[in-house]
Protein backbone atom coordinates (compact mmCIF):
# COMPACT_ATOMS: atom_id res chain seq x y z
CA UNK A 1 0.00 0.00 0.00
CA UNK A 2 1.24 3.52 -0.81
CA UNK A 3 -0.13 6.43 1.21
CA UNK A 4 0.11 10.05 0.09
CA UNK A 5 0.66 12.62 2.88
CA UNK A 6 -1.75 15.52 2.46
CA UNK A 7 -0.87 19.05 3.66
CA UNK A 8 -3.00 20.25 6.56
CA UNK A 9 -4.33 23.08 4.39
CA UNK A 10 -5.72 20.57 1.90
CA UNK A 11 -7.29 18.55 4.72
CA UNK A 12 -8.93 21.64 6.10
CA UNK A 13 -10.08 23.33 2.91
CA UNK A 14 -10.80 20.41 0.62
CA UNK A 15 -11.51 17.45 2.88
CA UNK A 16 -9.79 15.33 0.30
CA UNK A 17 -7.44 12.36 0.62
CA UNK A 18 -5.61 10.15 -1.83
CA UNK A 19 -4.72 6.50 -1.30
CA UNK A 20 -3.12 4.17 -3.83
CA UNK A 21 -3.57 0.50 -3.13
CA UNK A 22 -3.34 -2.78 -4.95
CA UNK A 23 -6.83 -3.93 -4.08
CA UNK A 24 -8.67 -0.78 -3.05
CA UNK A 25 -8.33 0.05 0.68
CA UNK A 26 -10.46 2.70 2.40
CA UNK A 27 -8.94 5.28 4.72
CA UNK A 28 -12.20 6.98 5.61
CA UNK A 29 -11.46 6.56 9.30
CA UNK A 30 -8.34 8.77 9.01
CA UNK A 31 -10.26 11.88 8.01
CA UNK A 32 -13.65 12.25 9.64
CA UNK A 33 -16.41 12.59 7.08
CA UNK A 34 -14.18 11.93 4.07
CA UNK A 35 -14.77 8.66 2.24
CA UNK A 36 -12.95 9.37 -1.00
CA UNK A 37 -10.55 6.64 -2.01
CA UNK A 38 -8.45 5.94 -5.09
CA UNK A 39 -7.62 2.39 -6.11
CA UNK A 40 -4.86 1.31 -8.48
CA UNK A 41 -5.06 -2.19 -9.84
CA UNK A 42 -1.51 -2.45 -11.19
CA UNK A 43 1.87 -0.74 -11.57
CA UNK A 44 1.89 0.41 -7.96
CA UNK A 45 5.69 0.24 -7.98
CA UNK A 46 5.84 3.32 -10.24
CA UNK A 47 6.25 5.81 -7.40
CA UNK A 48 7.16 8.67 -9.74
CA UNK A 49 3.81 8.45 -11.52
CA UNK A 50 1.81 8.04 -8.31
CA UNK A 51 3.51 11.14 -6.87
CA UNK A 52 2.71 12.97 -10.10
CA UNK A 53 -0.96 11.96 -9.80
CA UNK A 54 -1.08 13.30 -6.28
CA UNK A 55 0.30 16.65 -7.43
CA UNK A 56 -2.26 16.83 -10.24
CA UNK A 57 -5.10 16.05 -7.81
CA UNK A 58 -3.96 18.61 -5.24
CA UNK A 59 -3.59 21.36 -7.83
CA UNK A 60 -6.78 20.65 -9.78
CA UNK A 61 -9.03 20.30 -6.75
CA UNK A 62 -7.59 23.43 -5.10
CA UNK A 63 -8.19 25.35 -8.32
CA UNK A 64 -11.68 24.02 -9.02
CA UNK A 65 -13.06 24.49 -5.50
CA UNK A 66 -12.13 28.19 -5.29
CA UNK A 67 -15.39 29.32 -6.87
CA UNK A 68 -17.92 26.96 -5.29
CA UNK A 69 -21.34 28.57 -4.96
CA UNK A 70 -22.97 29.27 -1.59
CA UNK A 71 -26.35 28.20 -3.00
CA UNK A 72 -26.85 24.52 -1.99
CA UNK A 73 -28.33 23.22 -5.26
CA UNK A 74 -25.77 24.96 -7.47
CA UNK A 75 -22.95 23.90 -5.15
CA UNK A 76 -24.03 20.24 -5.32
CA UNK A 77 -23.95 20.36 -9.12
CA UNK A 78 -20.50 21.96 -9.06
CA UNK A 79 -19.17 19.30 -6.67
CA UNK A 80 -20.47 16.48 -8.88
CA UNK A 81 -18.91 18.08 -11.97
CA UNK A 82 -15.54 18.42 -10.21
CA UNK A 83 -15.59 14.77 -9.14
CA UNK A 84 -16.39 13.56 -12.63
CA UNK A 85 -14.02 15.92 -14.45
CA UNK A 86 -11.15 14.67 -12.29
CA UNK A 87 -11.24 11.43 -14.29
CA UNK A 88 -10.23 13.36 -17.40
CA UNK A 89 -7.46 15.18 -15.53
CA UNK A 90 -6.08 11.90 -14.15
CA UNK A 91 -6.21 10.29 -17.58
CA UNK A 92 -4.27 13.18 -19.14
CA UNK A 93 -1.69 12.85 -16.38
CA UNK A 94 -1.31 9.12 -17.07
CA UNK A 95 -0.90 9.78 -20.81
CA UNK A 96 1.83 12.30 -20.01
CA UNK A 97 3.70 9.53 -18.18
CA UNK A 98 3.36 7.09 -21.10
CA UNK A 99 0.32 5.09 -19.94
CA UNK A 100 -1.76 5.49 -23.10
CA UNK A 101 -3.88 2.41 -22.42
CA UNK A 102 -4.87 3.49 -18.91
CA UNK A 103 -8.50 3.25 -17.83
CA UNK A 104 -10.30 5.09 -15.05
CA UNK A 105 -13.64 4.17 -13.52
CA UNK A 106 -15.39 6.53 -11.14
CA UNK A 107 -18.07 5.40 -8.70
CA UNK A 108 -19.92 8.20 -6.95
CA UNK A 109 -21.20 8.23 -3.37
CA UNK A 110 -23.85 10.37 -1.73
CA UNK A 111 -21.65 12.59 0.44
CA UNK A 112 -19.83 15.55 -1.16
CA UNK A 113 -16.35 14.72 -2.43
CA UNK A 114 -16.77 11.03 -1.78
CA UNK A 115 -16.39 8.25 -4.27
CA UNK A 116 -13.87 5.91 -5.80
CA UNK A 117 -11.52 6.26 -8.77
CA UNK A 118 -10.37 2.82 -9.84
CA UNK A 119 -7.32 3.24 -12.06
CA UNK A 120 -5.83 0.61 -14.32
CA UNK A 121 -2.48 1.94 -15.52
CA UNK A 122 -2.02 -0.61 -18.24
CA UNK A 123 1.46 -1.03 -19.77
CA UNK A 124 3.80 1.95 -20.07
CA UNK A 125 4.51 2.74 -23.73
CA UNK A 126 8.13 2.97 -24.88
CA UNK A 127 9.84 4.75 -27.78
CA UNK A 128 10.25 2.53 -30.85
CA UNK A 129 11.89 5.00 -33.24
CA UNK A 130 13.09 8.63 -33.41
CA UNK A 131 13.09 10.63 -36.65
CA UNK A 132 13.08 14.19 -37.93
CA UNK A 133 11.63 15.66 -41.07
CA UNK A 134 13.66 16.69 -42.96
CA UNK A 135 16.11 13.96 -41.96
CA UNK A 136 19.11 16.31 -42.01
CA UNK A 137 18.17 17.65 -38.56
CA UNK A 138 18.41 14.25 -36.83
CA UNK A 139 22.14 14.69 -36.20
CA UNK A 140 21.43 17.89 -34.25
CA UNK A 141 19.32 16.06 -31.66
CA UNK A 142 21.58 15.08 -28.73
CA UNK A 143 21.33 11.25 -28.51
CA UNK A 144 21.26 11.19 -24.73
CA UNK A 145 17.93 13.02 -24.64
CA UNK A 146 15.90 10.37 -26.46
CA UNK A 147 16.78 6.73 -27.10
CA UNK A 148 14.84 3.73 -28.28
CA UNK A 149 13.30 1.78 -25.42
CA UNK A 150 12.85 4.81 -23.15
CA UNK A 151 9.47 5.45 -21.55
CA UNK A 152 7.33 7.61 -23.83
CA UNK A 153 6.86 10.49 -21.39
CA UNK A 154 5.62 13.91 -22.52
CA UNK A 155 8.20 15.86 -20.50
CA UNK A 156 11.10 13.98 -22.13
CA UNK A 157 9.74 14.55 -25.63
CA UNK A 158 9.07 18.25 -25.03
CA UNK A 159 12.56 18.75 -23.59
CA UNK A 160 14.09 17.13 -26.66
CA UNK A 161 11.92 19.34 -28.89
CA UNK A 162 13.10 22.51 -27.13
CA UNK A 163 16.77 21.48 -27.24
CA UNK A 164 16.50 20.62 -30.94
CA UNK A 165 15.01 24.04 -31.73
CA UNK A 166 17.79 25.85 -29.85
CA UNK A 167 20.48 23.72 -31.49
CA UNK A 168 19.13 24.39 -34.99
CA UNK A 169 18.88 28.13 -34.33
CA UNK A 170 22.29 28.37 -32.64
CA UNK A 171 24.41 29.07 -35.73
CA UNK A 172 21.65 30.20 -38.11
CA UNK A 173 19.55 33.35 -38.49
CA UNK A 174 16.12 31.90 -39.27
CA UNK A 175 13.36 34.50 -39.43
CA UNK A 176 10.90 31.82 -38.38
CA UNK A 177 11.54 28.38 -36.96
CA UNK A 178 8.86 25.96 -35.87
CA UNK A 179 9.63 22.55 -34.36
CA UNK A 180 6.71 20.28 -33.51
CA UNK A 181 6.61 16.72 -32.17
CA UNK A 182 4.47 14.04 -33.80
CA UNK A 183 3.86 10.80 -31.87
CA UNK A 184 2.48 7.73 -33.62
CA UNK A 185 1.22 5.05 -31.21
CA UNK A 186 1.19 1.30 -31.80
CA UNK A 187 -1.50 0.07 -29.40
CA UNK A 188 -0.70 -3.61 -30.05
CA UNK A 189 3.01 -3.35 -29.22
CA UNK A 190 2.56 -0.57 -26.65
CA UNK A 191 5.14 1.57 -28.41
CA UNK A 192 5.31 4.97 -30.03
CA UNK A 193 7.34 6.52 -32.84
CA UNK A 194 8.51 10.10 -32.23
CA UNK A 195 9.05 12.45 -35.17
CA UNK A 196 10.11 16.09 -34.96
CA UNK A 197 8.79 18.17 -37.87
CA UNK A 198 11.06 21.15 -38.55
CA UNK A 199 9.80 24.15 -40.53
CA UNK A 200 12.68 26.60 -41.04
CA UNK A 201 12.02 29.85 -42.86
CA UNK A 202 14.42 32.22 -44.57
CA UNK A 203 17.45 33.58 -42.76
CA UNK A 204 17.90 37.29 -42.09
CA UNK A 205 19.64 40.01 -40.08
CA UNK A 206 18.37 42.88 -37.94
CA UNK A 207 17.93 46.04 -39.99
CA UNK A 208 16.52 49.44 -39.03
CA UNK A 209 14.75 49.83 -35.68
CA UNK A 210 11.83 52.27 -35.47
CA UNK A 211 9.72 53.36 -32.48
CA UNK A 212 6.17 54.64 -32.61
CA UNK A 213 3.85 55.80 -29.82
CA UNK A 214 6.61 57.15 -27.54
CA UNK A 215 5.34 60.68 -27.11
CA UNK A 216 7.62 61.84 -24.28
CA UNK A 217 10.25 59.10 -23.95
CA UNK A 218 13.27 59.84 -26.13
CA UNK A 219 14.44 57.42 -28.82
CA UNK A 220 17.99 57.83 -27.56
CA UNK A 221 17.03 56.28 -24.22
CA UNK A 222 15.10 53.42 -25.83
CA UNK A 223 18.06 52.50 -28.03
CA UNK A 224 20.21 52.07 -24.92
CA UNK A 225 18.00 49.13 -23.96
CA UNK A 226 18.54 47.34 -27.27
CA UNK A 227 20.72 44.22 -27.03
CA UNK A 228 21.56 43.89 -30.75
CA UNK A 229 23.13 45.97 -33.47
CA UNK A 230 22.07 46.54 -37.05
CA UNK A 231 23.38 43.63 -39.12
CA UNK A 232 23.35 41.13 -36.24
CA UNK A 233 21.82 37.69 -36.76
CA UNK A 234 18.04 37.81 -36.27
CA UNK A 235 16.90 36.31 -32.97
CA UNK A 236 13.29 36.41 -31.79
CA UNK A 237 14.35 35.84 -28.19
CA UNK A 238 16.28 39.14 -28.33
CA UNK A 239 13.06 40.89 -29.35
CA UNK A 240 11.20 39.33 -26.43
CA UNK A 241 13.96 40.33 -23.99
CA UNK A 242 13.83 43.88 -25.34
CA UNK A 243 10.05 44.08 -24.93
CA UNK A 244 10.39 42.78 -21.35
CA UNK A 245 12.97 45.48 -20.57
CA UNK A 246 10.65 48.16 -21.97
CA UNK A 247 7.72 47.02 -19.82
CA UNK A 248 9.90 46.63 -16.71
CA UNK A 249 11.05 50.24 -17.07
CA UNK A 250 7.61 51.26 -15.81
CA UNK A 251 7.23 53.78 -18.63
CA UNK A 252 5.01 51.71 -20.94
CA UNK A 253 1.79 49.76 -20.62
CA UNK A 254 2.24 47.99 -23.95
CA UNK A 255 5.04 47.15 -26.38
CA UNK A 256 4.11 45.42 -29.66
CA UNK A 257 6.53 44.16 -32.30
CA UNK A 258 5.76 44.79 -35.98
CA UNK A 259 7.73 42.62 -38.44
CA UNK A 260 7.49 42.02 -42.19
CA UNK A 261 6.02 38.76 -43.43
CA UNK A 262 9.50 37.59 -44.46
CA UNK A 263 13.02 39.03 -44.86
CA UNK A 264 13.77 41.30 -47.81
CA UNK A 265 15.70 40.01 -50.81
CA UNK A 266 18.98 41.11 -49.22
CA UNK A 267 18.05 39.34 -45.98
CA UNK A 268 17.39 42.49 -43.93
CA UNK A 269 14.56 42.55 -41.37
CA UNK A 270 13.32 46.00 -40.25
CA UNK A 271 11.74 46.09 -36.78
CA UNK A 272 9.09 48.50 -35.51
CA UNK A 273 8.16 48.70 -31.81
CA UNK A 274 4.72 50.21 -31.20
CA UNK A 275 4.54 51.64 -27.67
CA UNK A 276 1.86 52.92 -25.33
CA UNK A 277 3.13 55.15 -22.54
CA UNK A 278 1.90 54.94 -18.98
CA UNK A 279 1.25 57.98 -16.80
CA UNK A 280 4.65 59.18 -15.63
CA UNK A 281 3.49 61.08 -12.55
CA UNK A 282 1.95 59.59 -9.43
CA UNK A 283 1.05 60.58 -5.89
CA UNK A 284 1.33 58.18 -2.96
CA UNK A 285 0.21 58.31 0.65
CA UNK A 286 0.59 56.02 3.63
CA UNK A 287 -0.22 55.88 7.32
CA UNK A 288 1.62 54.15 10.14
CA UNK A 289 1.06 53.68 13.83
CA UNK A 290 3.66 52.42 16.30
CA UNK A 291 2.63 52.57 19.94
CA UNK A 292 6.16 53.71 20.90
CA UNK A 293 6.39 56.37 18.16
CA UNK A 294 2.77 57.34 17.71
CA UNK A 295 0.91 57.94 14.47
CA UNK A 296 2.76 58.77 11.28
CA UNK A 297 2.09 59.59 7.68
CA UNK A 298 3.93 59.66 4.36
CA UNK A 299 3.00 61.76 1.34
CA UNK A 300 4.96 61.31 -1.87
CA UNK A 301 5.09 62.60 -5.44
CA UNK A 302 7.06 60.96 -8.24
CA UNK A 303 7.90 61.72 -11.87
CA UNK A 304 9.38 58.70 -13.67
CA UNK A 305 10.45 60.44 -16.90
CA UNK A 306 11.60 63.89 -15.83
CA UNK A 307 13.89 64.70 -18.76
CA UNK A 308 12.59 62.10 -21.21
CA UNK A 309 15.15 59.36 -20.50
CA UNK A 310 13.57 57.58 -17.52
CA UNK A 311 15.04 60.01 -14.99
CA UNK A 312 13.14 59.72 -11.72
CA UNK A 313 12.40 62.66 -9.42
CA UNK A 314 10.76 61.85 -6.10
CA UNK A 315 9.66 64.10 -3.25
CA UNK A 316 8.51 62.62 0.05
CA UNK A 317 7.18 64.24 3.21
CA UNK A 318 7.31 61.99 6.29
CA UNK A 319 5.73 63.01 9.60
CA UNK A 320 5.57 61.24 12.95
CA UNK A 321 5.72 62.15 16.61
CA UNK A 322 9.49 61.49 16.73
CA UNK A 323 10.67 62.31 13.20
CA UNK A 324 9.77 64.78 10.50
CA UNK A 325 11.57 64.93 7.16
CA UNK A 326 11.31 66.29 3.64
CA UNK A 327 13.36 64.36 1.09
CA UNK A 328 14.07 65.01 -2.57
CA UNK A 329 15.72 62.30 -4.71
CA UNK A 330 16.79 62.37 -8.35
CA UNK A 331 18.13 59.34 -10.23
CA UNK A 332 19.37 58.97 -13.79
CA UNK A 333 19.78 55.51 -15.32
CA UNK A 334 22.46 54.66 -17.91
CA UNK A 335 24.77 57.35 -16.59
CA UNK A 336 27.95 57.22 -18.73
CA UNK A 337 27.53 53.45 -19.13
CA UNK A 338 24.57 51.05 -19.40
CA UNK A 339 24.94 49.36 -16.02
CA UNK A 340 25.44 52.54 -13.99
CA UNK A 341 23.02 54.96 -12.30
CA UNK A 342 23.52 58.42 -10.85
CA UNK A 343 21.52 59.51 -7.81
CA UNK A 344 21.37 62.88 -6.06
CA UNK A 345 19.51 63.29 -2.79
CA UNK A 346 18.83 65.88 -0.15
CA UNK A 347 16.96 65.54 3.17
CA UNK A 348 15.84 68.17 5.65
CA UNK A 349 14.96 66.43 8.91
CA UNK A 350 14.16 66.91 12.57
CA UNK A 351 14.23 64.20 15.25
CA UNK A 352 13.29 64.37 18.92
CA UNK A 353 13.98 61.07 20.70
CA UNK A 354 14.87 60.12 24.27
CA UNK A 355 18.53 60.08 23.21
CA UNK A 356 18.89 63.34 21.28
CA UNK A 357 17.21 66.16 19.42
CA UNK A 358 18.46 66.89 15.90
CA UNK A 359 17.81 69.42 13.19
CA UNK A 360 19.88 68.95 10.06
CA UNK A 361 20.29 69.02 6.29
CA UNK A 362 21.96 66.18 4.34
CA UNK A 363 22.91 66.09 0.68
CA UNK A 364 24.54 63.26 -1.22
CA UNK A 365 25.68 62.03 -4.61
CA UNK A 366 26.16 58.34 -5.46
CA UNK A 367 27.05 56.13 -8.40
CA UNK A 368 25.57 52.64 -8.38
CA UNK A 369 26.42 49.81 -10.73
CA UNK A 370 25.02 46.36 -11.47
CA UNK A 371 27.91 43.92 -11.78
CA UNK A 372 25.69 40.90 -12.42
CA UNK A 373 21.98 40.11 -12.30
CA UNK A 374 22.12 39.83 -8.50
CA UNK A 375 25.29 41.70 -7.47
CA UNK A 376 25.43 45.48 -7.26
CA UNK A 377 27.48 48.17 -5.53
CA UNK A 378 27.67 51.91 -5.02
CA UNK A 379 30.07 54.65 -4.01
CA UNK A 380 29.30 58.22 -3.05
CA UNK A 381 29.76 61.22 -0.82
CA UNK A 382 27.36 62.68 1.78
CA UNK A 383 27.51 66.14 3.36
CA UNK A 384 25.56 66.74 6.57
CA UNK A 385 25.16 69.97 8.50
CA UNK A 386 23.31 69.19 11.70
CA UNK A 387 22.76 70.55 15.20
CA UNK A 388 22.43 67.84 17.86
CA UNK A 389 21.30 68.29 21.47
CA UNK A 390 22.58 65.17 23.28
CA UNK A 391 20.14 64.55 26.14
CA UNK A 392 22.48 62.17 28.00
CA UNK A 393 25.16 64.83 28.69
CA UNK A 394 23.07 67.97 27.98
CA UNK A 395 25.53 69.14 25.32
CA UNK A 396 24.65 70.97 22.12
CA UNK A 397 26.97 70.78 19.11
CA UNK A 398 26.87 71.59 15.41
CA UNK A 399 28.58 69.08 13.11
CA UNK A 400 29.68 69.37 9.51
CA UNK A 401 30.00 65.67 8.64
CA UNK A 402 31.57 64.47 5.40
CA UNK A 403 31.23 60.74 4.72
CA UNK A 404 31.97 58.37 1.85
CA UNK A 405 29.47 55.46 1.93
CA UNK A 406 30.58 52.34 0.05
CA UNK A 407 28.03 49.55 -0.34
CA UNK A 408 27.77 46.15 -1.95
CA UNK A 409 24.62 44.02 -2.20
CA UNK A 410 23.65 40.55 -3.35
CA UNK A 411 19.89 40.20 -3.85
CA UNK A 412 18.09 37.13 -5.20
CA UNK A 413 14.65 37.77 -3.67
CA UNK A 414 11.66 36.94 -5.87
CA UNK A 415 9.66 39.92 -4.54
CA UNK A 416 11.05 43.01 -2.81
CA UNK A 417 7.88 43.78 -0.79
CA UNK A 418 6.80 40.22 -0.01
CA UNK A 419 9.64 37.73 -0.70
CA UNK A 420 9.01 33.97 -0.66
CA UNK A 421 12.51 32.76 -1.51
CA UNK A 422 16.02 34.07 -2.03
CA UNK A 423 18.68 36.05 -0.18
CA UNK A 424 19.39 39.72 0.44
CA UNK A 425 22.94 40.34 1.65
CA UNK A 426 24.43 43.83 1.99
CA UNK A 427 27.50 45.46 3.47
CA UNK A 428 28.30 49.15 4.07
CA UNK A 429 31.60 50.79 4.97
CA UNK A 430 31.54 54.54 5.65
CA UNK A 431 34.39 56.78 6.89
CA UNK A 432 33.32 60.05 8.59
CA UNK A 433 35.12 63.37 8.95
CA UNK A 434 33.87 66.48 10.71
CA UNK A 435 34.71 69.69 8.84
CA UNK A 436 33.79 71.75 11.94
CA UNK A 437 36.10 69.80 14.26
CA UNK A 438 33.50 68.78 16.85
CA UNK A 439 34.13 65.05 16.21
CA UNK A 440 37.24 63.01 15.51
CA UNK A 441 37.30 60.86 12.35
CA UNK A 442 35.62 57.48 12.74
CA UNK A 443 34.74 54.49 10.57
CA UNK A 444 31.30 52.85 10.53
CA UNK A 445 30.58 49.40 9.09
CA UNK A 446 27.40 47.37 8.93
CA UNK A 447 26.62 43.94 7.43
CA UNK A 448 23.06 42.63 7.09
CA UNK A 449 21.69 39.42 5.63
CA UNK A 450 18.17 38.09 5.25
CA UNK A 451 16.99 34.79 3.81
CA UNK A 452 13.61 33.43 2.76
CA UNK A 453 12.58 29.79 2.48
CA UNK A 454 9.25 28.63 1.05
CA UNK A 455 7.88 25.73 3.11
CA UNK A 456 4.88 25.13 0.88
CA UNK A 457 2.39 26.97 -1.22
CA UNK A 458 1.53 29.48 1.50
CA UNK A 459 4.17 29.24 4.28
CA UNK A 460 7.46 31.16 4.33
CA UNK A 461 10.26 31.09 6.91
CA UNK A 462 12.15 34.41 6.97
CA UNK A 463 15.29 35.24 8.95
CA UNK A 464 17.59 38.24 9.33
CA UNK A 465 20.97 38.85 10.99
CA UNK A 466 22.89 42.11 11.23
CA UNK A 467 26.19 43.26 12.76
CA UNK A 468 27.45 46.85 13.02
CA UNK A 469 30.61 48.53 14.35
CA UNK A 470 32.07 51.99 14.88
CA UNK A 471 35.86 52.22 14.95
CA UNK A 472 38.52 54.92 15.37
CA UNK A 473 37.34 57.02 18.29
CA UNK A 474 35.55 56.83 21.64
CA UNK A 475 31.77 56.60 21.83
CA UNK A 476 31.49 60.07 23.39
CA UNK A 477 33.25 61.55 20.35
CA UNK A 478 30.73 60.07 17.88
CA UNK A 479 27.66 62.24 17.08
CA UNK A 480 24.60 60.79 18.80
CA UNK A 481 22.78 60.37 15.49
CA UNK A 482 25.49 58.04 14.12
CA UNK A 483 25.61 55.66 17.09
CA UNK A 484 23.80 52.33 17.09
CA UNK A 485 20.40 51.90 18.76
CA UNK A 486 17.87 49.07 18.91
CA UNK A 487 14.22 48.65 19.77
CA UNK A 488 11.03 49.49 17.89
CA UNK A 489 9.10 48.40 14.82
CA UNK A 490 12.13 48.24 12.52
CA UNK A 491 14.34 46.52 15.09
CA UNK A 492 13.18 44.51 18.11
CA UNK A 493 9.40 44.55 18.31
CA UNK A 494 8.02 44.57 21.84
CA UNK A 495 10.54 47.17 23.04
CA UNK A 496 10.14 50.92 22.69
CA UNK A 497 12.06 52.99 20.16
CA UNK A 498 15.82 53.04 21.04
CA UNK A 499 14.99 51.31 24.35
CA UNK A 500 17.69 48.61 24.05
CA UNK A 501 21.32 49.24 24.97
CA UNK A 502 23.39 51.46 27.28
CA UNK A 503 21.50 54.15 29.17
CA UNK A 504 22.27 57.11 31.40
CA UNK A 505 19.64 58.35 33.82
CA UNK A 506 17.02 56.42 31.86
CA UNK A 507 17.96 57.90 28.46
CA UNK A 508 19.62 55.76 25.75
CA UNK A 509 23.23 56.70 24.96
CA UNK A 510 23.65 54.48 21.92
CA UNK A 511 26.57 52.14 21.30
CA UNK A 512 29.60 51.41 19.14
CA UNK A 513 28.43 47.94 18.17
CA UNK A 514 25.17 46.24 17.29
CA UNK A 515 24.02 42.66 16.83
CA UNK A 516 20.42 42.05 15.81
CA UNK A 517 18.36 39.16 14.46
CA UNK A 518 14.78 38.31 13.51
CA UNK A 519 12.87 35.13 12.67
CA UNK A 520 9.40 35.04 11.15
CA UNK A 521 7.04 32.25 10.14
CA UNK A 522 4.60 33.70 7.61
CA UNK A 523 1.44 31.88 6.52
CA UNK A 524 -1.16 33.01 4.02
CA UNK A 525 -4.64 31.76 4.99
CA UNK A 526 -6.61 33.18 2.06
CA UNK A 527 -5.91 35.32 -1.01
CA UNK A 528 -6.10 38.46 1.15
CA UNK A 529 -5.27 37.47 4.74
CA UNK A 530 -2.26 35.90 6.43
CA UNK A 531 -0.58 35.60 9.80
CA UNK A 532 2.94 35.88 11.22
CA UNK A 533 4.68 34.58 14.33
CA UNK A 534 8.00 36.29 15.05
CA UNK A 535 10.97 36.57 17.41
CA UNK A 536 13.36 39.56 17.36
CA UNK A 537 16.55 40.14 19.31
CA UNK A 538 19.39 42.65 19.61
CA UNK A 539 22.39 43.65 21.70
CA UNK A 540 23.93 47.16 21.73
CA UNK A 541 27.23 47.70 23.56
CA UNK A 542 29.71 50.54 24.03
CA UNK A 543 32.64 48.44 22.79
CA UNK A 544 33.50 48.48 19.08
CA UNK A 545 33.69 44.70 18.83
CA UNK A 546 30.23 43.08 18.81
CA UNK A 547 29.34 41.22 21.99
CA UNK A 548 26.68 38.53 22.12
CA UNK A 549 25.55 39.32 25.65
CA UNK A 550 22.62 41.04 27.33
CA UNK A 551 20.51 40.25 24.28
CA UNK A 552 17.04 41.75 24.43
CA UNK A 553 14.39 39.46 22.93
CA UNK A 554 10.84 40.26 21.90
CA UNK A 555 8.17 38.07 20.32
CA UNK A 556 4.67 38.37 19.02
CA UNK A 557 2.01 37.67 16.43
CA UNK A 558 0.89 39.62 13.41
CA UNK A 559 -1.82 39.83 10.75
CA UNK A 560 -1.21 40.64 7.09
CA UNK A 561 -3.72 42.00 4.60
CA UNK A 562 -2.41 41.57 1.07
CA UNK A 563 -3.04 44.33 -1.46
CA UNK A 564 -1.86 44.90 -5.03
CA UNK A 565 0.98 47.15 -3.83
CA UNK A 566 2.12 44.98 -0.90
CA UNK A 567 0.95 43.63 2.45
CA UNK A 568 -0.49 45.81 5.22
CA UNK A 569 1.15 44.87 8.52
CA UNK A 570 -0.39 44.70 12.00
CA UNK A 571 1.93 43.33 14.72
CA UNK A 572 1.46 42.91 18.46
CA UNK A 573 4.66 42.17 20.40
CA UNK A 574 5.88 41.81 23.97
CA UNK A 575 9.39 41.71 25.46
CA UNK A 576 10.60 38.33 26.75
CA UNK A 577 13.73 39.63 28.53
CA UNK A 578 14.85 42.80 30.34
CA UNK A 579 11.29 43.66 31.31
CA UNK A 580 12.04 45.08 34.75
CA UNK A 581 12.79 48.66 33.70
CA UNK A 582 10.24 48.97 30.91
CA UNK A 583 7.30 51.36 31.09
CA UNK A 584 5.13 49.26 28.77
CA UNK A 585 5.07 45.50 28.26
CA UNK A 586 3.55 45.39 24.79
CA UNK A 587 3.81 47.35 21.55
CA UNK A 588 1.57 47.68 18.47
CA UNK A 589 2.85 48.30 14.94
CA UNK A 590 0.76 49.14 11.86
CA UNK A 591 2.49 49.89 8.56
CA UNK A 592 2.94 48.85 4.90
CA UNK A 593 5.19 45.97 3.83
CA UNK A 594 6.74 43.05 5.66
CA UNK A 595 9.03 43.79 8.61
CA UNK A 596 12.02 42.73 6.47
Amino acid sequence: MTLFPVPQKQKRLLLFFLTLTCGGCSLADILTGVETEYSVTRNTDDTATTDYLKTILDERIAEKTKTLSDEPETRAQQEKYIEQSMSGDLLKALHAKGYYAAKIKYQDKAAPFSGSYEIDYGPQFTISDITTSPELYLDQLPPELLTKGMALEAETVLTAQSVLARTIQKDRCYFSLNVQNQVYLDQNRHQGKVNFAVDAGKEGNFSTLTFTGNESVKDSYLRKLVTWREGDCFRREKLEDFKTALLQSGLFSRADTILPEEPAEDGTIPVTIDLRERAHRSVSAGLTYYSDEGAGGILGWEHRNFFGSAEKLKAELSLSMLKQSLALDFSKPYFIRKDQNLSISTVLQRQDTDAYEEFGLTGGVALSRNFTKYLSGSTGIDLTLTRIDDKTDESSKTYGLISFPQTIAYDTRDDKLDPHKGWNLSGTAEPFFDALGESSPFFKTQVTGSGYLSLGESVVFASKLGIGNIWGTSLDDVPATERFYAGGGGSVRGFGYQEIGPQKDGDPTGGSSLVNFSFELRSKFTEKFGGVAFVDGASVTEESAPEFKNIAIGAGLGVRYYTDFGPLRFDLATPLTQKEDLDQHYQIYISIGQAF
